[in-house]
């Protein structure tokens, strides 16, 4: 499995480019759509796991294994923060007209999408001969429970929206500026992650959703942030960012390691979690500012990095059905294909639906 990993970083080294006076779209449309490519492939391979048998000691695929455990829920920052940075950057544009049609738009735009990949699930069990009760049927609809697709982070999305769009509405009311409405979405977000940790959903369901609200911060100072990062000043911080990220990161799992059931240290733990996909989002930010990661094939993989998401334990369950995961290899080969051209069809499919749907 070693070589996908390969084959990915040649395809991400592919075309990029460094400026020493920065790139003036290093967060615009197609270089984040270029960075989610390569996030939404690593999803791809770190899904592809769980289908697969263990490799053995003589049959270990170790660089593939250590870039995924290395990132570990790393691998979804990105898509969260630039989320966050997109909506802000549309309200600075125009708040009242942004939030008029920010439920037809945003939310129900991507629930739309996700209602029919779960359709699609449906489907498939059911010619499988896969049951499942009416309420996980129903609940699987909005990502809080699963009928064998990946749901949490939809789920994550969906509620973020929710909170972004309450927030904008007391913001009408009370006259809230921009940086109210940012703290007030912080806010929600930290009491949703509260509600998880007592509701006993794993720590994946929160602990890189404040990733959200802090690219609405960027997006917010982001004029401050680019006039105190250039020159020297921007390989410094690069360099510090990289230095304190090895430091969380070596921190969170020396902690984690000690977890053992204590609450103190659980805590401790996601604290530090918060704080390493932070630094983890700034340090591509920042690298991206002079460092441009952008060709043809990873900004297609980003405009379809959601379909790639939610459509890929499709070709895992079918290849697994027929007994094609034996080998990580031929299963691999079977999977990655089949998962981008179904993702393909399905977003223009389903951009089309939503285009006669919300107009």
């Amino acid at each position: 499995m070693d070589i996908f990993i390969i084959l990915l970083a040649i395809l991400s080294f592919w075309g990029i480019k460094y400026s020493s006076t920065g790139h003036r779209d290093y967060i615009g449309r197609g270089s984040t759509d270029s960075i989610k490519g390569i996030f939404a492939i690593i999803i791809l391979f770190s899904h592809m796991r769980g289908y697969v048998p263990i490799p053995t000691i003589g049959n270990y695929d170790m660089i593939y294994y250590s870039v995924l455990d290395f990132l570990g829920q790393l691998m979804v920052v990105m898509f969260l923060f630039y989320s966050g940075y997109g909506i802000m950057e549309a309200l600075k544009r125009n708040i009242e007209k942004y939030t008029d049609t920010f439920l037809k738009r945003r939310l129900l735009r991507v629930w739309i999408m996700f209602a029919v990949a779960v359709t699609l699930y449906l489907i498939l069990n059911q010619i499988l001969g896969r049951h499942y009760d009416a309420s996980t049927i129903v609940l699987s609809y909005i990502g809080w429970e699963s009928i064998g697709n990946s749901n949490w982070f939809v789920f994550d999305i969906l509620i973020l929206y929710l909170f972004t769009y309450a927030s904008l509405r007391i913001s009408q009311r009370l006259g809230l500026n921009l940086k109210w409405i940012s703290l007030l979405i912080f806010a929600m977000t930290f009491c949703l992650i509260v509600v998880f940790y007592i509701s006993g959903k794993g720590a994946w369901w929160y602990d890189t959703v404040l990733a959200f609200p802090i690219g609405m911060f960027f997006s917010i100072y982001k004029v401050k942030i680019e006039e105190n990062i250039k020159g020297w000043r921007w390989a410094l911080s690069f360099v510090g960012l990289i230095l304190i990220f090895i430091i969380f990161k070596y921190r969170y799992q020396l902690v984690f390691s000690y977890f053992d059931g204590n609450k103190l240290m659980y805590g401790i733990s996601l604290l530090i979690s918060f704080l390493t996909s932070s630094v983890f989002a700034a340090l591509i930010v920042v690298m991206t500012m002079k460092i441009k990661v952008d060709n043809k094939i990873l900004r297609w993989l980003g405009v379809n990095s959601f379909a790639i998401y939610i459509l890929q334990r499709l070709a895992m369950i079918l290849a697994a059905h027929f007994g094609w995961n034996d080998s990580a290899i031929i299963f691999a080969t079977i999977v990655i294909p089949s998962t981008l051209l179904i993702s393909a069809v399905f977003t223009a499919g389903v951009n089309k639906l939503n285009s006669r749907i919300i107009g």
